[in-house]
């Protein structure tokens, strides 16, 4: 071979090399140099310290951190709260749960009592605590508080705390009128009339134009002898259902049914007299049940004790003007007669008048207005078991098993004192009361004054 050819082709290979070579060397420069720059930053990511971070990151980092914290204590906070909150409930419902168990076995105590003395009355054939003033055992005219039970002597005093009615009472107590001093002030005092329409207030005429144009009084004129039956249980085992069906006119009241009962407290029912608190509540039924649509219809709501009609008709004892007129809307046939609001106070200022110390202040009964109310209509009234019988029991009413010595003695109304002056005025004797729990009482309207 000749050698000049080798020399000629050497320079042509090593060049060819060197290029290559450079080619490789600067791309493993490039990546060396980006794989420097790529680890020199990761690992300032990890360790580098605060003079190596930009003064702009390092102040959102610090606002960031700060935000938590604040969120952090804010949440704190919150939880505190809650915790406070849920101690509060916790305490609350341990107070609440002490509070119904000792109310329970307040009652308890009470059924248990009530229980033993109802045992004690069957086997000895007495049914009665108050003190006896004749032979009989029948109630004594002049009982006072400290003849009752502790636990009412308690109710009454709050009831006198909290003045419900703001009672202001100006006259003199123990006036012990005579009988014909008593008639006279219920008849002259004590306005029974119910109300018609032109009564009332112009704001009221959205109920008041379903009052009955005429007063009971002047429909009714005048009746003859007429029955007032007590929804007392005494009544019950009575057998005086043919004896009460003999009179003109019989009054019942509230809730007290005949169907059932008929040989106890008779079949007839002439007027029925309701308390505001039953016609208002829904639950009652008032506008459903067919008892209320048997007989004339009267009700009674309380005002405070120096109330006008305007003033009791903007703050009633209980609403019941929405449901009176429905009812008046649904029977349109069906009379049905409000009292006067202010006759309640009228005669409780007679019963406070005759009697020595203070009376509960709340209003007279419905049983006691219903005695004046046929009082006032007939010419006499027999009044069963307002003042109790041989039969006296603590069951409340004849209809139901309920048990409360209030329903006898009082707790709310003054019973107590008006069954005083009810046996002050009885025309019967005690005989009447002991076997039939009968009191008679003179009609007002022929009473010469």
């Amino acid at each position: 071979m000749d050698t000049g050819y080798k020399y000629k082709i050497f320079p042509n290979i090593m060049a060819r090399c060197i290029s290559k070579f450079s080619v490789m060397f600067i791309i493993l420069c490039t990546f060396g140099f980006f794989f420097l720059d790529f680890y020199g930053k990761s690992k300032c990511l990890n360790s580098c310290t605060t003079e190596q971070v930009p003064a702009k990151q390092l102040i959102v980092s610090n606002s960031k951190v700060e935000v938590t914290r604040d969120e952090n204590n804010n949440l704190i906070e919150e939880l505190e709260k809650k915790k406070e909150l849920e101690r509060k409930k916790e305490l609350e419902r341990k107070n609440e749960l002490e509070r119904k168990n000792e109310l329970e076995r307040k009652m308890a105590i009470v059924r248990a009592e009530a229980e033993r003395l109802v045992k004690l009355h069957q086997r000895r054939g007495v049914q009665s605590r108050w003190r006896l003033n004749n032979k009989y055992g029948v109630w004594n005219e002049h009982m006072s508080s400290k003849d009752i039970l502790p636990r009412l002597q308690e109710v009454k005093m709050s009831y006198q705390s909290m003045n419900k009615y703001k009672v202001k009472f100006q006259g003199k107590l123990g006036q012990l009128f005579t009988p014909q001093e008593l008639l006279c002030a219920l008849k002259m005092k004590v306005n029974m009339n119910t109300l018609v329409s032109a009564d009332l207030p112009l704001n009221a005429s959205s109920w008041s134009k379903y009052l009955p144009i005429n007063t009971l009084q002047e429909e009714v004129k005048s009746l003859g002898k007429c029955a007032v039956v007590s929804s007392a249980g005494s009544i019950k085992y009575s057998k005086l259902g043919q004896e009460i069906d003999a009179h003109d006119a019989i009054l019942r009241f509230n809730a007290a049914p005949t169907i059932g009962y008929q040989a106890d407290v008779g079949t007839k029912t002439t007027f029925r007299l309701l308390n505001s608190q039953l016609v208002s509540r829904p639950e009652l039924k008032f506008l459903e049940d067919p008892l209320y649509k048997e007989g004339t219809l009267l009700m009674w709501d309380p005002a405070q004790y120096e109330a006008d009609l305007d003033q009791w008709h903007r703050n009633p004892d209980y609403m019941f003007f929405e449901r009176y007129s429905e009812y008046r809307r649904k029977n349109p046939d069906q009379m049905f007669y409000v009292l006067n609001p202010k006759a309640a106070w009228q005669l409780w200022d007679i019963i406070q008048q005759n009697s020595p110390e203070d009376i509960h202040l709340g209003p007279p009964s419905s049983g006691f207005l219903g005695i004046l109310l046929m009082m006032d209509l007939c010419d006499q009234v027999d009044v069963y078991e307002f003042l109790p019988s041989r039969r006296q029991t603590d069951f409340c009413h004849y209809y139901e098993m309920y048990q409360d010595r209030a329903c006898t003695l009082g707790a709310y109304h003054p019973l107590m004192y008006e069954k005083n002056l009810v046996k002050k005025l009885n025309l019967g004797d005690d005989n009447n009361i002991y076997h039939f729990g009968k009191v008679t009482m003179p009609g007002l309207r022929g009473l010469q004054c």
